[in-house]
């Protein structure tokens, strides 16, 4: 059986989006460690993908009391 060009795109397009989410934990696991510098290597890397990730690694400041 022979799948159209088409029907391949959501799963490469799913397997790009996990990829880039996975990059994203690293990212956060990274930083968490006290390794920026690892963790900037990798927001490079995360920045070429094609597919942006559904969540995002920018740092907010929390307010704690």
């Amino acid at each position: 059986m022979e799948m159209r060009h088409e029907q391949q795109k959501p799963s490469d397009g799913l397997a790009e989006q996990r990829a880039s989410n996975e990059l994203v934990k690293l990212i956060r696991k990274l930083r968490w460690l006290g390794m920026e510098e690892e963790a900037k290597k990798v927001e490079n890397q995360l920045t070429q993908c094609d597919v942006p990730a559904a969540d995002s690694v920018v740092a907010r400041s929390r307010e704690t009391d």
